[in-house]
């Protein structure tokens, strides 16, 4: 994922800060920037690498901007990392959880009452 912040719409709030002090800056300008790696990216056409721990942090940060100013990038697929092999298929687990032995059980079925 890719993040950069457009200045020009930047109310320097701080709240990227406080939602990713990782990720975000404030500088003197009062205006906020995104750190990449040990470096802060000033020019307004860089973007920074968001690391994948702090994804959550980052779109948190976007949703809540006042400036509403932070962009977030998806990079295009490609190959899966080595930490992604304990990742399901997403019908593998709900066929295991409605299998009727676990929580995925599905409900009885209820007939209305007549009056």
């Amino acid at each position: 994922m890719l993040v950069w912040i457009d200045q020009d719409c930047c109310t320097g709030a701080g709240l990227c800060v406080d939602r990713c002090p990782d990720l975000f800056v404030v500088l003197e300008d009062g205006i906020g920037y995104v750190h990449d790696g040990g470096s802060v990216l000033t020019d307004p056409i860089a973007r920074g690498l968001v690391p994948g721990r702090l994804e959550r942090d980052a779109i948190d940060a976007a949703e809540h901007c006042p400036g509403e100013c932070i962009y977030l990038e998806v990079e295009s697929p490609g190959q899966p990392d080595a930490d992604d092999s304990d990742i399901q298929d997403a019908d593998i687990v709900i066929d295991r959880c409605n299998d009727g032995t676990g929580p995925g059980k599905p409900a009885r079925s209820v007939s209305p009452r007549r009056s």
